[in-house]
């Protein structure tokens, strides 16, 4: 896929807003740093296994693993049901095995001792312990109500009852600006994209003909517009990093989304941005409160660095993120 019209992004990443973006890196952080922080402090002796037999699932040599080892590491198995658990357990638990032999071989060399090791722990238990206070003020976020969702649905008709889906031909060229400029001189005198193409060979110009369909929360709210304006056989241009798109229709067509099938997705999207701002407001509020200062060449950024404001696109990509 081009630049200029990139892919809807995973669920999970899609809104860029300053406090998400905190939560998500703090949540990452979080799930390495747990797995990171039980070995090495195992590597150190500092976790004593003062539990009953039926909790441990493996004995490797005079080290235990037990089944709240195994359950933290069946936490971290992506898209994990409970009905795959148990089939997830026995190439979970090896792993474990495996890192139990190594955790085992580091402390006889008295890697436990090193100065690296020992930051790393504390790193870990740092990311563990901002995690779970993020994780705590964002839990205590009341729901959205009905009217709630009710008023963000005839906010953004474009997304539901309104929303299109489109079928394009996209045509990403590489080219230099002055390029750029005759190939758009070459569509509005012929307006016809065969043409544009025989132009691109014949200049021996790079290009990729992709056909895409999307909907109109996948575009970027700025050309929004622009589509809806085209007629199918249309064609238009759009610069892009390196070069230009051209954009012809094929066709475009009716998908809407009724209050009842987008309720799901707007709860989530409003619970969201509501942990978001609570996380964000605990943080200002604690950097306010805080006696904060830089020592050496780093100096503060500048507030609206620190704290940009979310665009319009933040919320099409959260939005892209639910419906596709």
């Amino acid at each position: 896929m081009n630049d200029f019209f990139p892919s809807p992004p995973h669920p999970r990443s899609a809104c860029r807003q300053p406090a998400r973006a905190v939560l998500q890196r703090s949540a990452r952080m979080a799930r390495l740093a747990v797995i990171a922080f039980a070995s090495i402090i195992a590597a150190c002796g500092k976790l004593h296994h003062d539990t009953a037999a039926t909790q441990v699932v493996a004995k490797v040599n005079k080290g235990e693993i037990t089944v709240h080892q195994l359950n933290a590491a069946l936490a971290q198995v992506p898209n994990i049901s409970p009905e795959s658990v148990k089939t997830a357990s026995g190439p979970v638990l090896e792993r474990l095995i495996d890192q139990e032999l190594l955790v085992q071989k580091a402390k006889e060399a008295k890697l436990d001792r090193s100065p690296q090791v020992v930051q790393a722990v504390e790193a870990a238990k740092r990311a563990v312990l901002a995690s779970a206070y993020l994780q705590q003020i964002a839990a205590n976020v009341p729901k959205p109500s009905d009217h709630d969702i009710h008023d963000f649905y005839l906010e953004h008709p474009e997304y539901f009852n309104a929303r299109r889906v489109y079928t394009y031909r996209s045509i990403a060229v590489h080219a230099p600006p002055a390029e750029v400029q005759n190939i758009q001189q070459q569509l509005i005198a012929t307006k016809d994209v065969d043409a544009v193409l025989n132009y691109l060979r014949a200049n021996k110009l790079s290009f990729v003909v992709n056909v895409v369909s999307k909907t109109t929360e996948q575009l970027p709210m700025e050309v929004v517009p622009r589509f809806k304006a085209l007629k199918d056989g249309d064609a238009t241009i759009f610069p892009s990093d390196g070069g230009m798109e051209l954009i012809q229709l094929i066709s475009s067509s009716a998908e809407p989304v009724d209050e009842a099938q987008g309720k799901p997705f707007i709860e989530k999207f409003l619970l969201d941005q509501r942990r978001n701002e609570r996380v964000a407001s605990e943080i200002k509020s604690l950097r306010g409160e805080a006696t904060i200062q830089y020592v050496g060449e780093l100096k503060a950024p500048p507030a609206s660095a620190a704290n940009p404001k979310p665009s319009a696109n933040d919320v099409r990509s959260s939005i892209a993120a639910g419906l596709k």
